[in-house]
């Protein structure tokens, strides 16, 4: 970007966009520019209640097997602890709690060039343990857990959680909705941001550049800049296959006692990244269990979406779009799920019978999803005006204090080694994230940080029947 644009128009108010738009608000290079955000939300709150960054938690962690994220991560964490009414981490938006990250060592032969959930779970230890050290913490911060034994010791379970793991007392868990609204409370204040609550129907364009956004109700809002940060609706808009894909990931809830949650309040954080399965410990009487793993997918006709670029013409062409409640009513998880995340309750936590009891509520989370797990920011190459900010693969989040900024960085051509990483990518496999003869590919995270099986369809799923039963876990 050689010039500072005129104007601004930011698609999406989840961690991306209303990061993005507070970053701006704040820069002195564009104190003339105009900031418009618009996006679709059921009774007006910014951001959207099903936006994946809207939830009761979220792992904060710098604990990753690339070092880039790690120390990325890192100078968010120093944002997350200052605990100041008016900081993001004050008022109990961020609890340091503690993290177990274990794995179960791999059985049978893993393909080439591929990680499992071990060798990230030991190479985002000795990352750790190399920042720390860096930052002058003592290294009892981080502690490993050589066997299941210790696992179980630390954990206070008698299961089986995982083979070999560690304790980062370094990391933690934060309040997302509250953090997002403490986000969208910042942004408004700053008066430079113009909120619209509009469904985007898609991009408008003349000739090769795009210039703004068509509304259902017919508008076009405009821009000298238009940012697609719509997390992962972006396919709807644009033709990302092959690059990055919705994918929707379970979580549920249940209620406990006044006394167990006195105990567990006090657990660490604790993520298996075989499995995927993970609890974060409870602030109120419900505790979630989740699972990070390769999500379902979700193939939808997009009709409208930008091509690659303006010699292609607007084709309709099927990708894998989130189904929340914004689009349909999900009454139940798939029966797997159901049980799977009922596992998590059995190997993770010390409290005896509670995977037997009803879900409070359960939820799918939608992934932006990448298949090296790298984020996609970045001008498309096929337009001009056009910048894309998503692809954070589940991990966005937790660098909401520095996102931003990160953002405009790469869009001024300042995003350096981070901003490499983020650079829009050639496909090496062109059926990736494509329909052939009427069976959808979907993309797999090959990060080694994903647990359950790859390319499950939400609409299969949901119409199998278990054979199994909580009763025989």
């Amino acid at each position: 970007m050689e010039t500072i644009p005129s104007s601004i128009l930011i698609v999406g108010s989840g961690v991306f966009g209303l990061s993005t738009a507070w970053a701006a608000a704040k820069r002195s290079h564009f104190a003339k520019t105009s900031i418009t955000v618009v996006d679709d939300t059921a009774n007006g709150e910014f951001p959207p209640d099903d936006c994946a960054s809207v939830d009761s938690s979220r792992i904060i962690r710098a604990d990753y097997a690339d070092s880039h994220y790690t120390a990325f991560a890192t100078e968010a964490q120093k944002e997350w602890r200052k605990q100041g009414d008016g900081d993001l981490g004050g008022q109990g938006r961020y609890t340091e709690s503690g993290f177990v990250l274990t794995a179960y060592e791999p059985k049978g032969l893993k393909k080439a060039g591929t990680k499992s959930g071990m060798d990230y779970t030991k190479e985002s230890w000795k990352n750790c343990v190399e920042v720390a050290a860096r930052d002058g913490y003592s290294a009892d911060r981080i502690k490993t857990l050589d066997n299941t034994k210790a696992l179980n010791d630390c954990l206070g379970t008698d299961t089986y959680p995982g083979d070999w793991g560690y304790l980062n007392t370094l990391s933690g868990w934060a309040d997302a909705g509250r953090g997002m609204k403490w986000l969208y409370e910042r942004v408004k204040a700053t008066g430079r941001v113009n909120f619209v609550n509009a469904k985007v129907d898609y991009l408008e364009n003349e000739g090769d550049r795009v210039t703004g956004a068509r509304l259902s109700d017919g508008r076009l809002l405009t821009g000298d800049v238009v940012l697609v940060a719509a997390g992962a609706w972006t396919g709807s808009l644009i033709d990302l296959r092959g690059r990055v894909e919705a994918t929707g990931h379970v979580l549920g809830y249940i209620e406990i006692s006044e006394e167990e949650l006195a105990l567990l309040s006090k657990q660490p954080v604790v993520l298996n990244l075989s499995s995927g399965l993970f609890i974060i410990p409870p602030q109120e009487k419900v505790l979630k269990v989740a699972r990070h793993s390769f999500g379902y997918l979700n193939p939808i006709t997009v009709h409208n979406g930008l091509p690659l670029s303006s010699s292609s013409e607007r084709r309709p062409f099927v990708t894998s779009l989130p189904s929340t409640r914004r689009n349909r009513s999900l009454s139940r998880l798939p029966d797997e799920a159901d049980e799977d995340l009922r596992h998590g309750l059995v190997k993770l936590s010390p409290i005896k019978g509670l995977e037997k009891r009803p879900w409070k509520g359960t939820r799918l989370c939608w992934y932006s999803d990448t298949k090296d797990g790298d984020w996609l920011v970045d001008w498309h190459p096929g337009w001009k005006g056009l910048f894309i900010a998503t692809g954070d693969s589940g991990h966005g989040y937790k660098f909401l204090p520095l996102l931003g900024d990160k953002v405009l960085d790469c869009m001024q051509g300042q995003g350096g080694s981070l901003g490499d990483k983020w650079k829009w990518k050639s496909i090496d496999d062109e059926t990736d994230g494509k329909e052939r003869n009427g069976k959808f590919k979907g993309l797999i995270t090959m990060d080694g940080s994903r647990g359950g099986d790859p390319g499950m369809v939400l609409e299969e799923e949901l119409g199998k029947k278990s054979a199994s039963r909580v009763a025989g876990l």
